[in-house]
């Protein structure tokens, strides 16, 4: 009772994280670049006259003061960064890898009753596994990114008026690794060993009668030919 308890939690854990996972691969807000219109100045007319874009892994937005928000795909492959190109490749991964470590551990929480308990058990573990691996590579784009971006805001290109800035996608990938992280580990933890499994229950034997031959006695014998005598 008590590992399947461990193992809805760590299921919970594993589809919010992968949730998130979906959410942040979509989300156009990896870079924000803000473009100020007043003369270098940081600060904003009080106009309103800035404009903000978003690069994204499949698109950007570009957001002017008061205005809606529009967003499109990339024209080329060459107008996307290589950290965003890695990171279409690599969350395109975790997503998968997410979304199969989620229908794993669905079939081994369905799978409560199930005679083969090793069979269950390996599901279970293999979901963990994929969660674990998923976390990997969403870490590596993620970090590349927010690297690139902290060099870039130390430039003194930088220093005008144009600013560049994390986006949210970044700030929400870090929920997203911890609940997958935590599943993973969850999942694993809650999935004993096979030697575990295989208790032996060791009996002492039954007491079992034992047959022994007596030699007769000198007296039984002379008695036995005196009997067949007589007959």
């Amino acid at each position: 009772m008590v590992h399947l308890v461990v193992q809805i939690i760590g299921f919970l854990c594993g589809c919010i994280g992968m949730i998130l996972v979906w959410v942040i691969t979509l989300m156009p807000q990896w870079k924000v670049s803000v473009i100020f219109e007043n003369q270098g100045s940081l600060n904003i007319r009080p106009d309103g006259q800035w404009i903000s874009r978003f690069d994204g892994l499949w698109s950007t937005c570009v957001n002017q003061a008061q205005n809606k928000q529009q967003c499109k795909s990339y024209d080329s492959m060459v107008s996307v960064t290589e950290d965003l190109k890695a990171g279409r490749v690599l969350m395109s991964f975790a997503v998968i890898l997410s979304f199969l470590a989620f229908m794993f551990s669905f079939i081994g929480l369905m799978l409560t009753r199930y005679q083969n308990k090793y069979g269950k058990h390996c599901i279970i573990l293999t979901s963990g596994i994929l969660y674990i691996v998923s976390v990997v590579l969403m870490l590596i784009p993620v970090i590349w990114v927010t690297t690139n971006i902290v060099r870039q805001a130390c430039e003194p290109l930088c220093k005008g008026g144009f600013r560049i800035e994390l986006g949210e996608a970044l700030f929400l990938a870090w929920p997203a690794v911890g609940f997958l992280l935590v599943g993973g580990i969850i999942l694993c933890w809650a999935c004993p060993s096979r030697h575990q499994q295989e208790t032996c229950i060791y009996t002492t034997p039954q007491d079992q009668g034992v047959a022994c031959r007596v030699r007769p006695t000198q007296g039984e014998l002379s008695d036995c030919y005196n009997k067949i005598e007589y007959i």
